[in-house]
């Protein structure tokens, strides 16, 4: 039987499991809350794995608008493999095309562009936030949905009277959970996570990219 990725309705059983007996709340409002602790547990998660995502972009005038669901630049490599590097807004005016070099403008409210000298398509890497659950079908968007039911558990128990330190546990254990998917990551992409790129044409010094 193919294994089937967990849904916010599934998440909503086990948290279940852990607070009421396996008895679900019927209550719209106590259903909220537990959505909107699960989403929080899924960027809380991710966040703390440092966990990126990837996208291809093509400048036009030398400005691309970022995804919106984008939070923070990693990394910004061109269609030859070489590395950008990132500048200050106030230091673009003394760049000239051809220069390896790029930089963000832009603000939460109105969004965040990519900018650089040439125009051509390159691939952004980005720490993101995760799309919000809503739907009891919608797939929880980390790995390991039990980190994120122990997340929600955790502040649950919280805003609660605690007297059995539930609340520390359960954070513990998702913390101890993002650990071990950090060694998984680790084991599985080991070959990968060592490589040095040097950069020809710029003032940039050879480093170690550890990307995942």
């Amino acid at each position: 039987m193919p294994y089937t990725k967990p849904t916010l309705a599934d998440l909503k059983v086990s948290l279940a499991d852990r607070h009421d007996s396996g008895t679900l709340p019927t209550d719209s409002a106590t259903l909220s809350k537990w959505t909107r602790l699960f989403n929080r547990g899924v960027n809380y998660c991710i966040n703390k794995l440092k966990i990126t995502k990837s996208t291809s972009l093509t400048t036009s005038s030398g400005t691309i608008a970022l995804p919106d669901d984008f939070i923070s630049i990693v990394d910004v490599v061109n269609a030859s493999n070489q590395y950008l590097i990132q500048i200050a807004p106030q230091d673009s005016e003394g760049a000239t095309s051809g220069d390896l070099v790029f930089w963000i403008t832009g603000d939460f409210a109105s969004g965040f562009s990519l900018n650089t000298t040439n125009d051509e398509t390159y691939t952004v890497y980005y720490s993101y936030r995760a799309v919000p659950m809503s739907s009891d079908s919608d797939t929880c968007p980390f790995p390991d949905e039990e980190a994120v039911v122990a997340y929600a558990y955790g502040q649950l128990r919280k805003s609660e009277s605690d007297p059995f330190e539930d609340s520390t546990n359960a954070l513990a254990e998702c913390d101890a959970r993002l650990k071990e998917i950090e060694g998984d990551f680790s084991n599985n992409e080991k070959p990968l996570r060592f490589s040095v790129q040097s950069f020809g044409g710029t003032n940039r010094d050879i480093r170690d990219i550890l990307s995942w």
